[in-house]
């Protein structure tokens, strides 16, 4: 059974907090997919893994955050933006709102790798800085869990950033009614490295928070080769991130 939070009463959530110490938050965005996912990608994908996640762990899941910090993607219609000084105040809140039952930990996870630096950073002001209740507080993404190495093993793009093979595939498991893949397209510009290494992956995201960015400098939003998607590939994925989410927080939190 999946304990959500906002689905269960407050004298239900009172008994249950006594039986699970850890809450997960899934942090999305709002933001262009390019021409055939849509806007709520991120979010959709990480609200999936964390019900999957809490499963296997006995974790309460928090309500979803469905927007974050996605300057990037502007001017591309439908993006909504939070300033990262939204965001961290937002996260604060609801840490601070968390730690008052019982909870000993709260696990960020964000499906949007574009403010996961963000995210370290509320999370490092959190721990250091507020009174929580004894509650720690974690950062994990799916992205920072596995490695770009591990990921070759089932894409066969040659970089993967955005809107392209992995995204595509995870929705078309996810979410199929959502993808049209008439629409799919390849887009890797000359000025984003090659090759999927974690080198090769760090530079292209150096260069596209410095001086390129996907929702100007890119003819349709994607970055990588979402033609390669498929249905098989998205459950593989999506099981290797719910192995390393579920590993990684089961460690961290005994």
């Amino acid at each position: 059974m999946t304990l959500l939070w906002a689905e269960k009463s407050t004298t239900q959530l009172s008994e249950l907090t006594k039986q699970t110490k850890v809450a997960l938050l899934p942090i999305g965005s709002t933001e262009q997919h390019g021409p055939h996912l849509p806007l709520g990608t991120d979010h959709i994908i990480a609200w999936e893994l964390c019900k999957e996640v809490a499963k296997r762990i006995n974790a309460a899941v928090l309500p979803l955050i469905p927007y974050g910090y996605s300057d990037d993607h502007l001017p591309m219609v439908g993006t909504i933006s939070l300033r990262p000084s939204t965001l961290v105040r937002l996260v604060r809140d609801i840490a601070v709102g968390v730690s008052k039952y019982g909870v000993k930990h709260l696990v960020l996870v964000s499906g949007h790798a574009g403010h996961i630096y963000h995210l370290f950073a509320v999370t490092q002001w959190l721990n250091t800085s507020h009174d929580l209740h004894g509650m720690t507080v974690h950062n994990i993404s799916p992205y920072t869990v596995v490695s770009m190495e591990t990921l070759s093993s089932i894409l066969e793009e040659e970089i993967f950033i955005h809107a392209e093979e992995l995204e595509t595939s995870l929705m078309l498991f996810l979410r199929p009614d959502l993808v049209d893949m008439s629409k799919a397209v390849k887009e890797v510009p000359d000025f984003i490295p090659r090759g999927m290494t974690t080198a090769n992956f760090n530079e292209a995201i150096r260069i596209l928070t410095t001086s390129r960015f996907l929702g100007r400098d890119f003819k349709t939003g994607v970055c990588g080769d979402a033609t390669l998607a498929s249905r098989e590939k998205g459950e593989k994925l999506f099981n290797l991130f719910v192995n390393a989410l579920t590993e990684e927080i089961s460690r961290v939190t005994k």
